[in-house]
């Protein structure tokens, strides 16, 4: 090929090369026009997709409190991690602060050297990674703002890549007081309450979330950007409980005591106030084994409400009140004598032992199962008339008392249209077999009757508010009208003030604070079969015996030991707990009205001459003294201040108090002749026609 052709290919091609070139300038010049013309919004709208997000911004989850109102039971703080973005901070200060950050790092958590740590940085920046947790530790403010202090933090997220993201947990500030009653947040969705309190006003406490749009800086910080379109988060409503916070320690420590002491398989206390029905206590404990064969106990599970069995004796104050409505008996009339054991339809029917001859009182005192037996017998029999049951719906015993708690079973009351009746129910059931009742059940029921056979429902939220503002105010349902008799019910008050005092938990009967009450020991079913020696034991009541003021009731499951019967085992808990809550509370008590100095001077002085009353009033400092020659006798006026009042001794009932100075010539000035023995002031006067004896003390 000649050279001329060679240049003319040559040059062919490059106006090819160069007219794609014009061509692509000209596609780039236009792309670019369009970039900042035509799809400039959506371009914009596509950086904002990525550099701004919409989060949901969580509410603030509401408070738990006492019966105080001020008490908080469950908050939810603030809490933070320590993170970083080791990207981007720029070379020099990245290298001047990552050695002294290392070496703060490892002094203050203690868990890596500062090598470790500056090692797990440097290989983050390496990789270009953006995020990285320095440390899983859950951090207070307090720990925060100490944290902020450190190299690259204390420069700000923009220049050294330090932040703290920050969650919020749930905390309980008297630790694990009530801690199966207040709940706790279901562990996946943290915002949801998952038992407890917490479940159950779940929609009060968690409030509303809000939406609003985050801009992502670097660093991975994500900055609220105030726009219109945010929906601000509702926080959620507070709820008052009932609970007292000195009361629920006393059931707590109570109740984990003999548990403890008994190796009891669970045991459950619940304190109530009587007139209004708020639940003051409520404790729950349950025994563990842990791996390593070590027991330890827990309030896991709340048997107060849920747990339903045979409640055994205490059962009988139900049938004692039933027996006395449909009856004429009296608490002295004579009611059975146990021989300890008696046949009913081929079934051996037994006491715990022979108790002899016994009235109506003693009975219920002895917790005699065949007295009750006799008494059912001969009240209501036992056919298939529902007499007896028709009691029981009337004490509300077959009703859910609709407790503020989930899980409350209904009770088992059987009536002759039940599956399961037989011709042994109605004496077994009389004394606390073939029935389903929870504690709190029961305890209702205990609480009707030391309020005079008014019913009252157990309350355990009384308040909700938001902020400083009261939204609604939760009452108990009451009953307008008594389920029983005055007699009836001032006979059975009688005969639980009589249990303490010579039946059952007599071993309770003493100190200050009087107590009233059932024992009940209940033989557990085992596979089918009630089985001797295993033992639900219980004891409900109500303190001050003379003007209740609080009912409880101790339940201790399974209790391992020797004597291992309701009395023994559940009603010391009953007592400690009322004799401390006596002692806290002094709206208990009596009024001491305290005697002023003056009152309590007047009181020591007799009657005597105006001279000796000059004395004493000169020596105690009185303001005011006698005069006179007369028999005087002082008082007080007003507490503070002292009169005295002239009196003529005309009875020798005057002399008593004076000393035998001023008696003798009084005495012998009527023609009396004196005789005395001992020595101090006259303390009895004995008249002789004649003669006068007086004895000084």
């Amino acid at each position: 090929m000649s050279n001329s052709k060679i240049k003319d290919t040559f040059i062919l091609r490059s106006w090819k090369v160069w007219g794609g070139l014009c061509v692509l300038a000209a596609l780039i010049v236009f792309k670019i026009v369009q970039f900042q013309t035509t799809k400039k919004e959506e371009l914009i709208n596509l950086v904002k997709d990525t550099q701004m997000k919409e989060r949901v911004i969580d509410a603030q989850r509401g408070n738990i409190y006492a019966a105080d109102g001020v008490s908080i039971l469950a908050t939810s703080t603030p809490e933070y991690r320590m993170v970083l973005d080791p990207s981007v901070a720029k070379p020099e200060v990245f290298k001047e602060n990552i050695t002294p950050l290392a070496e703060k790092l490892s002094a203050y958590f203690k868990d890596k050297s500062a090598a470790a740590y500056k090692e797990k940085i440097l290989n983050a920046r390496k990789a270009g990674l953006r995020y990285i947790v320095i440390n899983n530790k859950r951090l207070t403010y307090k720990e925060k703002s100490y944290l902020e202090s450190f190299p690259l933090y204390d420069i700000g997220s923009v220049k050294g890549g330090g932040f703290f993201e920050e969650s919020e947990r749930r905390f309980h500030p008297f630790n694990t007081l009530a801690e199966r009653t207040i709940g706790n947040l279901d562990k996946k969705d943290k915002k949801k309450g998952a038992t407890g309190l917490e479940a159950e006003f779940d929609a009060y406490l968690r409030g509303i979330d809000g939406k609003g749009f985050y801009e992502r800086l670097p660093g991975g910080y994500m900055k609220p950007v105030d726009l219109e379109s945010d929906i601000a988060s509702v926080p959620g409503q507070d709820i008052v409980t009932t609970l007292d916070v000195n009361f629920q320690d006393i059931a707590e420590s109570a109740l984990r005591a003999q548990v403890e002491k008994t190796q009891a398989k669970y045991g459950s206390v619940v304190l109530m106030e009587i007139e209004t029905g708020e639940v003051k206590a409520i404790a729950n404990l349950t025994r563990h084994t842990d791996s390593n064969g070590r027991i330890f106990f827990s309030d896991d599970i709340n048997y107060a409400v849920t747990r339903g069995g045979d409640p055994g004796s205490t059962f009988k104050l139900a049938s004692m009140l039933a027996i006395l409505e449909k009856s004429n008996l009296k608490p002295d009339d004579f009611a059975v004598e146990c021989k300890g054991s008696i046949r009913h339809k081929n079934v051996s029917f037994t006491c715990s032992h022979s108790h002899g001859e016994l009235t109506v009182q003693q009975v219920f005192e002895k917790s005699c199962n065949i007295g009750i037996y006799a008494l059912m017998k001969r009240t209501f029999g036992f056919g298939k008339s529902d007499e007896f049951y028709n009691y029981l719906k009337k004490f509300r015993l077959d009703q859910q008392t609709n407790f503020q708690l989930k899980g409350e079973p209904a009770p088992l009351i059987k009536s002759s249209s039940s599956k399961t009746f037989s011709g042994t129910t109605i004496p077994w059931m009389s004394i606390g077999y073939e029935t389903r009742i929870t504690p709190i059940q029961m305890l209702t029921f205990y609480n009707a009757v030391a309020n005079n056979g008014y019913w009252v429902q157990p309350l355990l939220v009384k308040e909700i508010r938001a902020g400083n503002v009261t939204i609604q105010n939760l009452k108990a349902k009451k009953a307008s009208d008594s389920f029983a008799s005055k007699r009836s019910i001032e006979y059975v008050q009688q005969m639980m003030r009589g249990v303490v005092q010579n039946g059952t938990a007599k071993n309770i009967h003493y100190g200050e604070c009087t107590t009233a009450g059932k024992t009940g020991t209940a033989q557990k079913r085992v596979e089918g079969a009630y089985q001797r020696g295993t033992y639900y034991t219980s004891f409900i009541g109500y303190f001050p015996a003379n003007k209740p003021r609080y009912t409880a009731i101790v339940v201790i499951d399974e209790p391992i030991g020797q004597n291992v019967y309701g009395g023994d085992v559940c009603a010391p808990v009953f007592k400690t707990i009322a004799d401390k809550i006596y002692a806290y509370d002094m709206g208990m008590h009596r009024t001491l009205v305290l005697k002023s100095e003056a009152d309590k001077a007047a009181s020591q002085i007799a009657l005597s001459k105006a001279t000796d009353q000059a004395a004493i009033a000169r020596k105690l400092n009185f303001v005011k003294r006698p005069t006179g020659d007369g028999w005087l006798k002082p008082t007080v006026v007003k507490r503070d201040s002292v009169a005295w009042k002239e009196e003529k001794v005309e009875e020798l009932s005057h002399l008593i108090g004076m000393t035998l100075r001023d008696a003798l010539p009084i005495l012998e000035n009527k023609n009396y002749i004196v005789r005395y023995s001992g020595f101090g002031r006259i303390s009895e006067v004995r008249n002789e026609g004649k003669v006068v004896n007086l004895v000084l003390r």
